[in-house]
């Protein structure tokens, strides 16, 4: 599926005199709003899921453990697709999947929205979990395409906007929605938008293929699907305080890495036509990146997601509440991604640009961290902001970088890698902060001295994730 992987350009390269970036052009900027709000839709769909988590129960008369499939059966779904994303792309063109996988999304909205029992439910989620498996990585793919090195900075800045500001319009919008209409409209408020999506995808993004040297190796897709959804599993079942001795949770751990190390050794007899090709990390930016987007779910996990928690939990404020204060993070990353990606194509020294932001979510958090009450002052609310800036100047660098020096052939192959590499972060970051939080939550005085604890851990893992960071490159990309 992927060529050889070149390691040119992993070493240190002279600074090149910064050049005036080609214009996006209306084509480019079309395409990458379109991207951009089907990613969008997508992942509010997810917050505004969370928020209306408590209206199944009351509607199904579930109990908790049921209605959390809603959200479990979602992400497994979503392991099972990613990997073949660089094989599909391949073969039928990354425009064709984006648009397949957003029908696929559409329908398991309108089924969702339809639902008559906790299980039907729990079943379309499912549906819509396999649509929004590929979305992500093929948005990137259809980016780096369309855009090439020149102006891949601006176009990324473009499609981050989703994933920085979703997590906080969604618990705004789904509180909304769930108080003044009904649950059923978490799923519905999503046909419209994705429809008129679907109509301009096939308007205006074209379809490139690339070359398929053999068939789907299913043999590999199974191992590291199974395996990685194992997993997942398995730290969900931890994060939701489930011992680590329960079958339900060692098994799928046990489960998981023996079907990810079954991958492997099968994968290392011909990289070439494997689901992952991981003569990929050999490139230095690449894994520096990979590292730095697996991490970020550790201490970029407080950000978007602690944060919220600490004004509901300790601060009795509504979802909706919450989700108002956390328009001054938005409005941070609103301000920086308007100039970074600009940075990034002119002068691009990704890693000062990483680096800065891991210094400002630092910055961020330490307020929270100091903070002896979840009230929205104007020192949280400032501390908010910064952290907006900060998830902007890291985002859009690191989702560059990782490209810097490998052919446009391993495009697919490497965007498939890092979006597993993602996933995979993402229930272990969720795990280690439930686990920690509900440690903390049962031993300290009050809710918001356990809040501030974690926080210094989340400060910690922010720390942690400067390290990969300083191994990105200081030039812009090559040219392919």
């Amino acid at each position: 599926m992927a060529e050889e992987v070149t390691t040119a350009g992993t070493a240190e390269e002279p600074a090149e005199v910064p050049a005036k970036p080609a214009a996006l052009g209306t084509p480019l900027i079309r395409s990458a709003l379109v991207l951009a709000l089907g990613a969008f839709v997508a992942l509010m769909d997810t917050t505004i899921v969370g928020v209306a988590l408590h209206s199944f129960t009351e509607h199904f008369g579930a109990d908790l453990a049921d209605v959390q499939w809603v959200s479990t059966g979602y992400l497994l779904a979503m392991a099972v697709f990613t990997p073949a994303t660089g094989w599909v792309s391949q073969r039928y063109g990354a425009a064709v999947c984006w648009t397949a996988s957003l029908s696929l999304f559409l329908l398991g909205s309108v089924l969702s929205g339809a639902a008559w029992s906790i299980g039907s439910l729990i079943a379309f989620r499912v549906v819509q979990g396999l649509g929004a498996s590929m979305l992500f990585p093929l948005m990137r793919i259809l980016v780096v395409q369309m855009a090439g090195p020149e102006r891949m900075g601006r176009m990324m800045s473009l499609i981050a906007i989703p994933i920085l500001v979703a997590p906080v319009i969604g618990p705004v919008v789904g509180g909304a929605v769930v108080q003044d209409l009904s649950w059923r409209w978490a799923f519905f408020l999503n046909v419209p938008i994705i429809g008129a999506v679907i109509v301009l995808s096939v308007l205006f993004l074209p379809n490139v293929k690339g070359q398929v040297t053999g068939g789907l190796d299913v043999f590999g897709l199974v191992t590291l699907s199974t395996g990685l959804a194992a997993l997942i599993y398995g730290f969900s079942g931890l994060g939701q305080g489930t011992a680590i001795t329960a079958p339900r949770v060692s098994v799928a751990l046990l489960a998981g890495v023996v079907l990810l190390t079954a991958h492997v050794v099968r994968a290392r007899r011909d990289w070439s036509s494997a689901i992952v090709d991981f003569r990929l990390f050999r490139d230095r930016p690449f894994t520096a990146s990979t590292a730095i987007a697996l991490l970020n779910n550790f201490g970029l996990y407080g950000a978007v997601v602690l944060v919220p928690m600490f004004f509901q939990q300790a601060g009795g404020k509504s979802p909706a509440g919450a989700g108002a204060i956390m328009v001054a993070q938005g409005a941070g990353a609103a301000v920086a991604v308007l100039v970074v990606g600009r940075h990034i194509d002119a002068k691009s020294n990704p890693r000062a640009l990483v680096l800065l932001g891991l210094v400002l979510v630092a910055a961020g958090t330490t307020t929270f961290a100091l903070a002896d009450s979840a009230e929205a002052s104007a020192a949280l609310l400032a501390g908010l902001f910064v952290m907006g800036i900060g998830l902007a100047l890291t985002a859009s660098p690191i989702m560059v970088t990782l490209y810097h020096s490998l052919p446009p052939t391993s495009v697919p192959a490497a965007t498939t890698a890092n979006a597993i590499s993602q996933q995979l972060g993402g229930a272990i970051g969720t795990t280690v902060i439930a686990l920690l939080l509900h440690n903390y939550l049962s031993s300290a005085q009050s809710v918001t001295s356990a809040f501030q604890s974690v926080f210094w851990w989340s400060l910690g893992f922010v720390a942690l994730t400067a390290l990969p960071a300083l191994f990105l490159p200081k030039v812009r990309p090559k040219s392919a």
